[in-house]
């Protein structure tokens, strides 16, 4: 038998329970939390002021999220390695000095999945007659090769 009452008793319906002003005794409430920045300017300002001259997590680093990231896997699904002709048109002499693409007169052969390309696109103009091979291509792109003499041979067409 107890000769007094549990102290605890006559705190209930206080609104501090005893200790002092309003929040302490909380869980994580009073020390501000279990992340590096969360509440940084009450409780660990040091330490974030710190972890961010040393850069982490890099040099643009601020405070809080910012947008949504997408999934490794899905970004993968739509990865396409695209080209443009300006840029086709740029490299097709380092590409016959590689042996990646064929010379044969003034036409040029050339099978962009050797290169990793899987489309390309109609950007920009091309000068020289070019037989091309390629997973995909936009409507712009067959047009413009098609008018400089060139043609183009899509693999779902070759199959």
């Amino acid at each position: 038998m107890r000769k007094h009452e549990r102290k605890i008793r006559r705190h209930r319906a206080s609104r501090t329970v005893g200790y002092g002003t309003q929040g302490q005794h909380r869980k994580a409430g009073q020390r501000a939390g279990k992340g590096k920045t969360t509440q940084w300017k009450y409780s660990k300002k040091s330490y974030y002021l710190k972890q961010k001259e040393l850069g982490f997590p890099d040099p643009d680093w601020i405070m809080g999220k910012k947008g949504f990231k997408r999934p490794q896997d899905i970004i993968r699904i739509y990865k396409v390695n695209a080209l443009n002709l300006k840029d086709l048109d740029l490299k097709l002499e380092s590409l016959v000095q590689d042996k990646k693409a064929i010379k044969s007169g003034d036409t040029y052969t050339i099978n962009l999945s050797d290169i990793n390309i899987q489309k390309i696109l109609g950007r920009g103009g091309i000068t020289k007659k070019i037989n091309i091979t390629v997973n995909n291509a936009s409507k712009r792109a067959i047009e413009k090769i098609e008018a400089a003499g060139g043609k183009v041979v899509t693999i779902s067409e070759a199959s």
